[in-house]
This record gives C-alpha cells, structure tokens and sequence, in this order.
C-alpha cells in the first residue's frame, strides 16, 4: 500500500512536472525559474494542472494565430490597426495621414480663413515609426508583460501614438504669412532727414497671430486627431521703437549735419554742404537688448556717382608730355604734368566719414598717371646722339611757299616716337589749314600743277624724307612727285631724293603720307629748322650700330611716265643697304620714281 501511493505521488508529480516545463518553456521564463518551479509549485498547483495545460495551450494558439499580424484591440491614433498585417496597417494608416494633411486645421480672421496643410505646417507623419510601435505591441521579451498584455486587450482598446514631429522653422513661415495676410503689424517709429531737418515718423501697435496660442491648438489636435475650425488666435504687435527712444539718435543724425566740410585738390578748396549730402544718408534704428541702437551711414554709390559727376571737371586732365630739344644733350623745353582722374568712390568715403566724424579737412583722392615724355625723367627715353640728318634748300620760291614751309617746320620741329611706333608726317604736322595760317601756293595735284591752300609743304616731308633714309629706319610709306622738280636737285641732292604728301578730304585715312618705322629700342626726337634758304631735319636716338649707304643712283632720260601730251619724263633710281654693326645686311631696297614728261 505505502509503495502503490508513493509511486502514484511520483507519477503525478512527474506528470506535473512536464507540464509545467512546455508552459514555462511556452512563458519563455528563465531556466533557473523553471529549476524552482519543479521543486516548489507541483506541491502548490497539482491539482490545477489541467487547467494550466489548457491555458498554455490557449496562450500558444492566440499567438500563433497572429504570428503575423499586430495583436488584437491595438489602435494607432485613432486608426484600429489589430489583426491587421504591417501592410495593411500601413495603407489605411497612411490614408489617414492623407485626410489629416487636407483637412485637420481651419482658422479664421476676419474674413479670412486659413486651411493650411499638415505639410505647410511643417508637421510629418511618420507611417513606418508608428506602425513599428504597434507591431511591438504584446511582443516584448518579458513573459510577464506578454501576459499582462493580453489581459489589458480583454479590457480595452491599446492605443499607440501616431508619431508626428513639426519642423519650427516651416510653422513659423506660415505664421509669417498669416500675418502678412492680416497686414496690420506693429510700426516703429523713425528718424526722417529733409535737408538739414531732422524729424520722426509716429510708431502704432498692430495685431499679429498669438504663435503660442497657435502652436497648442495645432499639436493639441495632432495628439487627439480632431480637426481644428475655431478663431485664430491674435495678440496685440507692440513696436520695438518708440519715438522716445530715438531722441539720441537724432541728436547725432543733427550733429552729422551740424556744418559742411572742406575738400582740397592742388590749392583749391571747395565746400560740402551737409543738405547736398543728406540725401544719400542712411539711418537705422533697431532695438538690441532692450537698448535702441542708431546706425548713420551712406548711400556710398550715390554719393560718389554726385561728387564724380560735380567735381570730375575741376579735377580730372589728361598726362602733358614735356617737349624736348637736342643740343650737347636732351633737354625739356617746356616741362612735363601729370595726368589726375578723381578716385570718386574713395572720395565718397572720405567725405563720409568727414560728417561722420569730426567734420575734418579732406583731400581730393585721385589716381595719378605719368605721362610718357617725363620732364623729370628724360634720360628713360635713351636719346643719346644724332642718328640721321637730312637738308634740302628752298630758295627762288614765293613768299606764300616759304610761309607755309615755316609752318610745316616748326609743326614739326620736336615729334618723338616711341620704339616700334610709326612716325607719320601728317600726324607730325597735323591738317594743313588757312586756320593755322597755311596759305595758297603752287602745289601738284595729281598729273596738274595747281594752287592749293599749304602748297610748298612738300619741300618739309622731302627733306625728313631724306634724314630717314640717312638713319636707316624702314620706310613704310612714300610717294615721290609726279614731275621732276629742279628745287629739290639743290645742294647736291639728284633727282628721286623727293617725297610727296596730299591731304585731299577730311579722312586722313585716305591721304597720302610719308612714315617710316622706329625700329630701335629708344625713342626718337626728329628735330627740324631752318636758316634760309637751308632746311634741315635730324633724328636723334639711341646708337644702332647701323651703317647706311646710298648706292647706285641712276637716271634714264626717257625711262618715266609718258603724260597726256605725249612727253615721256625721266626714270630714276637708287639703292640704300642698311648693314649692323658687324656687318649683316638689314635692308637692300631700290627706290624708283617714274617722272612724267612735260
């Protein structure tokens, strides 16, 4: 008997004890509960073991059955999401989100009314967090909390948050715009310049949207999910700046235009008066801590574009070169000025920070050019000695001739040229006009000898003609006269050593000239002067170490131009070869002239 009971109490407690295993393995208690479990309950609970197994086993089918899906009674927001797959959950979560978006907010005001959509609001829904949470639901790891859940569903619904956050930045903007549409914002008062005349404009109190008020209502109807239509929310927009608070700074914006100021340029002073630059004042008053701070500036741009435009003229001139002659050395015969142009934006400022400060003395700021031909630097120019010469005689002509010959020389007399720059005898002398004093005089105009204003002038270009073949410079253009003339034969000069020009209409482009071009590395100084009947020009540079010779002079008789009479004139002809200093060819060129007969 005693051993028939003991082996019944065994079996049962061995029966029992598997029991309890599968359900607390099915609880997923700790394996050390499990080891008190077997040792302790079975004494307590082995006449409800039945009931447990059954219990157990309704445990595991509940969570079998909704393996994949979110446990029963489980609403997101106001969304019932239980029994629902994740993606189920998703699409009428985010239906939801879609009719918040469109219609959750109404304010009015006045006749306005604002719908404003969760997005211009700034405010995010975020689906995936809030489903997440509800997926979660009933799943934690703690057998305890599994099984305090399911109670909690048998009582009521379990209700997850749907997840919103709100950007601050995009709320306000909308705010910002809410208040623009009421258009009545505070005004501060401000200071008013006319003339020298200081004033203020009145401030008023406006109203604007109460964003606090605002802000309670919008996340008080994300939180609930009930849709918002009431009245918006206003306060009273007090100004940041009163006219008491601006009294110091008119006081300075008076100051600034208590007085003019000065500017000089080279002796000459001139007045600035405050009214001519108040109107490209500037003055802004903000309240910074409590303390109202007044900034005067100026319109530096307008200001400048005033001064440039009144005071360019008595300042701006343009580089004067110094004129030179050549006697034992290079000398200025009338000196050189510097070229100035007005600095206007940096004169702007000066004169800005004048009013601003003090009210000092200023000096005109400009940009200072040198010019070219520095009468204090003549030595940068390298003229050192006499590089060619040339002379020609004009006696036997008439008064007029030897008048507009003496014109052409002085006008003349002093051209430089830069190197690799052209010298030009027109551009030397210039338009040959009666203004001037030109007069007429025989003069060839084409196959004709006629009578022309400036008639004889070509007795000048012949003779720097002949100094440019003595220097050895290219000539880059050159006409010889049409018809011998015996004039230019004088002094031992043959025949071809002549050189026409013609100014014939008002486009210089199209007279006919005499250039050569200054190959060398320095200036040149072509000086030209008389001593009746003589007429020389020499060209003054740097040493070349060229060496000129003119070779080959020849005349045929009857090797010209044939004219209408049927006269056939001379043809004549000579070479020049120009060699450096160690005796390289430069230049080989024939210079031809075929007269006409007459």
């Amino acid at each position: 008997m005693m051993q028939q009971s003991t082996n019944t109490g065994e079996h049962i407690e061995s029966r029992s004890g598997n029991f309890l295993d599968v359900l607390f393995r099915e609880l997923s208690f700790a394996p050390n509960w499990s080891s008190v479990a077997r040792r302790v309950v079975p004494r307590l609970v082995a006449g409800t073991g039945i009931v447990l197994l059954l219990f157990a086993i309704g445990v595991l089918a509940f969570r079998v059955a909704f393996d994949d899906k979110i446990y029963p009674a489980v609403v997101v927001g106001d969304v019932e999401v239980g029994g629902l797959t994740t993606a189920e959950a998703r699409e009428v979560i985010e239906q939801r989100a879609a009719d918040l978006n469109l219609s959750s907010v109404t304010f009015t005001y006045e006749g306005h009314t604002w719908t404003p959509t969760l997005a211009e609001l700034g405010a995010t829904i975020d689906t995936e967090a809030s489903i997440e949470s509800a997926v979660s639901m009933g799943r934690d790891e703690s057998a305890v909390s599994r099984l305090s859940f399911t109670g909690d569903i048998l009582q009521q619904n379990q209700t997850v948050p749907l997840k919103t956050t709100i950007d601050p930045t995009k709320l306000d903007a909308w705010f910002d715009q809410v208040d623009a549409d009421i258009n009545n914002p505070a005004i501060d008062a401000t200071i008013v310049i006319e003339g020298t005349t200081v004033s203020f404009t009145q401030d008023s109190t406006g109203i604007v949207v109460d964003r606090e008020a605002a802000k309670e209502d919008i996340f008080r109807s994300l939180t609930t999910l009930q849709p918002i239509d009431k009245e918006l929310p206003t306060v009273v927009d007090e100004p940041d700046l009163k006219t008491a608070d601006l009294e110091a700074g008119k006081a300075q914006v008076e100051q600034v235009l208590s007085k003019p100021v000065e500017v000089t340029f080279e002796g000459n002073v001139w007045s600035i008066a405050p009214e001519v630059v108040s109107p490209y004042m500037t003055v802004t008053s903000e309240m910074v801590d409590g303390t109202p701070e007044i900034s005067i500036n100026f319109d530096r741009k307008g200001l400048a574009s005033y001064l440039r435009e009144t005071y360019a003229g008595e300042v701006n001139r343009a580089p004067v070169n110094a004129t030179v002659a050549f006697s034992d050395g290079l000398y200025a015969t009338s000196p050189s000025t510097d070229g100035v142009n007005l600095l206007a934006n940096d004169f702007a400022d000066v004169v800005a920070e004048s009013f601003l400060n003090g009210h000092a003395r200023v000096d005109v700021p400009v940009h200072v050019t040198k010019p070219q031909v520095d009468s204090n630097n003549l030595g940068a120019l390298g003229i050192t000695q006499m590089i060619g010469r040339g002379d020609s005689n004009f006696a036997g002509g008439s008064s007029t001739r030897d008048t507009n010959i003496y014109l052409g020389i002085e006008a003349l007399n002093g051209t430089l040229v830069a190197p690799g720059e052209d010298f030009s005898f027109n551009g030397a002398v210039g338009a040959i006009t009666e203004e001037k004093g030109y007069t007429v005089a025989d003069v060839i105009l084409g196959e004709e000898i006629g009578r022309d204003v400036g008639g004889g002038i070509c007795q000048v270009s012949t003779t720097a003609f002949r100094a440019a073949l003595n220097s050895g410079f290219p000539i880059t253009e050159w006409h010889p006269h049409t018809f011998r003339l015996l004039g230019y034969e004088a002094d031992g000069w043959g025949p071809g050593f002549d050189a026409s020009i013609l100014q014939w209409g008002d486009n210089p482009a199209n007279w006919a000239d005499f250039r050569f071009t200054n190959t060398s590395d320095s200036w040149i100084l072509v000086q030209s002067w008389a001593a009746y009947p003589h007429h020389v020009v020499e060209i003054y540079g740097a040493d070349t170490g060229w060496n000129v010779e003119i070779t080959n002079h020849w005349i045929d008789e009857q090797g010209g131009q044939k004219s209408k009479e049927g006269k056939v004139g001379a043809g004549v002809g000579f070479t020049r070869i120009v060699t450096d200093a160690n005796g390289e060819v430069i230049s080989n060129r024939e210079f031809y002239t075929g007269f006409m007969g007459q």
